[in-house]
Order: structure tokens, then sequence, then C-alpha cells
């Protein structure tokens, strides 16, 4: 996939980007119709180069991706090979897998949880669906230092070498359900967390060989993984956020801590191959995309939530997405199947605009967009 010709500020998309995105933030942003690539530009900075300076420490105790990766520095603008971190976009992916595993015949998603987690409260009274749908009462574990506090189990699994989630599930035991499961939303990470693990029991493999197995290899999504890239990259986003009314580095968070909720790195080009691969039996059979999109039973202002997906209208037009936030990045991959529209929002601004809010104005101008302005290689 190639960037729009010519420099930003040619277009009305680039009008709306520089409105909502002031300070050089790193913000990519592609649009397609009907398949094929309506616009696509970097602005900003992906690395706003050194000296970093952090607006307050770090609980994670986890390296930096340029440290990891190996990145060289200085003040480089994003492009459409640009990784960045996804956060809870990953959702999407991890309903994904439940649902592949389904169809494989080696799990349902009415299945109680306790069939993978024998002694886990209240097991028997909590579906995989609940989990999926975020109706299961469980409180959130990526909370630290009041209730319900994980602080002890960040550092167990920290310490067991990030890999060994029991810590957290164990945890997770000790609190009781916020409401009776199937009777409420509440949207909690935890969900994604088990879904996880479920996934990791059920195939025998790591989620993200899983998914990498199933999903992106399949796909040729070769930008997406669990956590960092494992091979070299030099193209990857640095996270930022607003602290104390100036622009310092985010701290990064721990990618395998957040598993299926939000470990997620990619590319908007990756993000638009999986998008193309939902609309129609392929990988998913129709039975599967039937559930991945019907929405669940308690509607919120933002939407009804589905199997990874939140399900809205915008102006009238059905409007199919999920967004994400943490640790310098706020991300959206947005969907309009009846008018054959996606567009995908990463950006290492953690603090300010949502990518949500964006979406309405950028919705409306690649409705009237006459043509394309730039073209898929892929």
């Amino acid at each position: 996939m190639q960037q729009a010709t010519g420099p930003p500020g040619a277009s009305p998309f680039d009008a709306i980007i520089a409105q909502n995105y002031p300070g050089a933030w790193g913000v990519e942003l592609a649009v397609y119709r009907n398949g094929a690539l309506l616009y696509a530009q970097g602005y900003g900075l992906r690395d706003r180069g050194l000296p970093d300076t952090y607006g307050h420490g770090s609980f994670w105790g986890v390296p930096p991706p340029e440290t990891v990766l190996g990145l060289p520095r200085g003040q480089f603008a994003p492009d459409a090979n640009t990784i960045y971190e996804l956060a809870s976009v990953s959702k999407e992916f991890t309903a994904g897998a439940i649902l592949l595993l389904q169809q494989d015949g080696k799990l349902s998603v009415d299945d109680p949880v306790s069939k993978y987690f024998p002694s886990f409260p209240n097991g028997n009274a909590i579906a995989l669906r609940n989990l999926l749908q975020h109706s299961s009462g469980l409180v959130d574990y990526n909370n630290f230092g009041d209730y319900p506090d994980f602080t002890d189990a960040y550092h167990a699994f920290v310490a067991n070498g990030q890999t060994d989630y029991t810590p957290i599930v164990d945890r997770l035991a000790t609190f009781p359900l916020d409401f009776l499961p199937g009777t409420a939303f509440e949207y909690s990470n935890t969900n994604y967390l088990l879904l996880a693990m479920i996934a990791a029991k059920v195939s025998g493999q790591p989620l993200g060989t899983f998914l990498g197995q199933r999903i992106f290899g399949p796909l040729g999504m070769t930008h997406t993984q669990q956590g960092f890239p494992a091979g070299k990259v030099t193209d990857f986003a640095l996270g930022y956020e607003t602290w104390n009314g100036a622009i310092d580095r985010a701290v990064q968070w721990n990618l395998p801590w957040l598993a299926g909720c939000g470990g997620l790195s990619s590319t908007v080009g990756d993000l638009e191959l999986w998008d193309r691969a939902v609309r129609q039996p392929g990988i998913f059979t129709s039975a599967s995309l039937t559930q991945m999109f019907a929405p669940g039973p308690f509607p919120q202002s933002f939407g009804t939530y589905a199997f990874g997906w939140i399900i809205n209208t915008l102006n009238g037009h059905r409007y199919i997405y999920h967004d994400g936030a943490f640790g310098g990045f706020q991300t959206i991959n947005a969907t309009f199947p009846d008018d054959n529209i996606e567009i995908i929002l990463l950006t290492n601004e953690g603090t300010g605009t949502l990518p949500y809010a964006v979406i309405p104005a950028l919705f409306n101008t690649a409705l009237t967009a006459s043509a394309p302005q730039s073209h898929s290689t892929r």
C-alpha cells in the first residue's frame, strides 16, 4: 500500500486530522472504499527524537520498543508501513480465535468457564459468550493500587517469565462478581484475557502463534503480531502523552500481560486485510460471521457489544468498530459495511482526542470523495 502523493494539506481528510491532532502527533490514516484504497497519509512524528523525557515513572518495568527492536532514533514521520500498538482493537482477533476453534469443533461459545478452569468460582454460571460480550460480571484485572488490586499478580507474572497467567486467575478468584452473569454489561479486560487463555489451552499453542497460523499468515498480514515484531524492524511508532502540559514519552505497557485484550501491534494495511476477511465467508464460515456481528443484549451509548466488535449506527449508516487506548497509543478500526467503507486511524497520542470522535467527519468525507486519491499496490 502506498501513501497519497503530495504533502499533507492537499486533501479534505488532511484538514480533519490537522484540526484534531495538532502538535505533531504521529498519526496514520487509511480510508478504503469498495475494497480499494481511497486515501492514506501519515502525519506528525512517529518518533520525536532524543532526548526522551518521561513525565512519570514506569510501574510496568519493561523495556521500550527502541530497546527491544534496536530502533534508530530521530525525528521520523509515520507512513503506511509504520507499526503501531493496537491496544483494545486486539479484541477483534481474540474473538476471531474463539470462533475459529468453534468451527474446528474444539469448543462452543456456550461452554461454561468451568470447563477450562474447573475450580474457578462461579465458573458454571459464566459462559464463553458472556466473556465475549462483557456480560460476565468479572472485575478488570488490569488495575493496580486500588480495588481490585492485581499488583502482586503482575509481579508474579513477571517473575515467572511472562508466560504463566495462573497468578491472575488465582487473584481473580478472590473477588466477587460485580453482577450475576448475563444480566448486565461491564467492559472488563479480564474477559478477553480468559478467552486468550482458553484459546491457548484448546489449541495447544500460545494465542499469538495460533493467530499467526490461522489469521495473520493466511491473510498476508505480515506486519501483525502478538507483542513486538520478532524480526528486524525500523518503522515502529513510539508512544507519547501530554503530562503537566508538556508532550512526553509514555511508559511502555507490558504487551504479554495484556495478551488477548490488548497485546497486538500492526499497520493500517494489515488491518484492512482483516476487515476484508470478515466481510464474507472465507477463513470464517457464514455462521461464524453471523455470530461475530450479532449485537449483545445490553445496548450502551457507544453501541452494542458483539464478539470483539461494537455495533452502532452513524447518521443512519451501519457502523461496526472497535477502538483502543493505552500507554501512548489511541486507535480505531471502523467499518461501514453497507457503504463498503473502512477507516483505520492509528495514533501515538495517548491522552488527547479519541479517534472515535474523529470518525464522523472522516466518514462524511469518504462518502463524498469523488475518486481514490491513491491505490493499493499489494
